[in-house]
């Protein structure tokens, strides 16, 4: 009757209140697990959240439960003891929620075997930083200019998909590279269970290898498959910087192996730079993400509107 009276409250019609706000919003409310903007893409955030939430419950319940022992009360005892099972199985339900989002696993990933040391993780599409929404606190991308951070997530969540993580290779020397690389859907997948494997059928401009981009949009027109986005970490070692009057010394062939471990073509537009590897060891880390038409599990979960019903920012 109470919660009737509540859900009705200030309203002509029963359940109006229901309707119009829904039952999701309330139910976040009731158990404090709350779905601010900032936590669609900080899930770590929101499970230590609810951690450090749920541990002070569950002290606060044994401290309860001792006192209604001392006062010789085993009802209330035994009631508030066994409420704590409650808590550990909330916490439990949490820590899914946190694996599902944080280490996810697309749809048509079917192979029963470990990943590769080198993959991070992939990561659910809707978190790509293009539904970055510049006009929600928390929600927004991100606004250094120039960005230092090198994390593939923070690259991948909160930067659009002409972001260039560094400049052109040539111009910071630097030996660890970031790299974009585009593939079919279940290559990415094996490849997240083993590792890259060498492009070797002609043609290949700049020699036999594995290459990578500057940015996702600069794979776009260089990929012969566009179903699966893989940003990585590239150990480049000896690179001999390329034009375009260098390509026919290096074209089909791995003769340049013998000598360098990097090719990097320096286009006369900067967008359109490339460079090729000779080796899957110069690969150190990778995080994937499969795109929307390969990959149904967002939407079986509905994790790409977890978010959608929120009031208030927050509920």
């Amino acid at each position: 009757m109470l919660t009737s009276f509540c859900l009705n409250h200030g309203t002509s019609t029963p359940g109006k209140f229901l309707v119009e706000v829904g039952v999701q919003p309330i139910r976040r409310m009731l158990t404090m697990r709350c779905n601010c903007p900032c936590y669609r893409t900080r899930p770590k955030l929101r499970l230590i959240s609810r951690v450090v939430l749920l541990v002070l419950c569950v002290l606060l319940r044994i401290v309860a439960s001792i006192l209604y022992s001392q006062a010789n009360r085993p009802l209330f005892f035994m009631l508030c003891a066994g409420s704590i099972v409650f808590l550990l199985i909330s916490l439990a339900f949490d820590y899914y929620h946190y694996r599902v989002w944080w280490h996810y696993r697309p749809s048509n990933d079917n192979i029963h075997s470990r990943y590769s040391s080198k993959h991070r993780r992939f990561l659910p599409y809707h978190l790509l930083g293009e539904n970055r929404n510049a006009m929600m606190l928390g929600n927004a991308p991100c606004s250094r200019e120039p960005c230092t951070n090198r994390e593939l997530e923070h690259i991948l969540i909160y930067h659009f998909r002409d972001h260039r993580p560094q400049q052109r290779w040539f111009e910071i020397k630097s030996d660890d590279y970031i790299g974009f690389h585009q593939r079919g859907a279940e290559k990415a997948i094996e490849i997240a269970h083993s590792d890259f494997t060498l492009s070797q059928t002609p043609p290949q401009m700049l020699g036999f290898g594995i290459y990578f981009a500057r940015s996702i949009n600069d794979t776009e027109f260089k990929a012969r498959q566009k179903e699966a986005i893989i940003c990585a970490v590239i150990r480049m070692g000896k690179v001999r910087v390329i034009e375009y009057k260098d390509i026919p010394s290096v074209q089909n062939t791995n003769a340049w192996h013998q000598e360098y471990d990097t090719i990097y073509y320096k286009h006369i537009n900067p967008t359109k730079d490339e460079f090729c590897i000779k080796s899957v060891d110069q690969i150190l880390e990778w995080v994937m993400v499969i795109k929307k038409e390969w990959d149904s599990k967002v939407k079986d979960y509905r994790i790409d509107i977890e978010f959608s019903d929120t009031r208030c920012s927050c509920i």
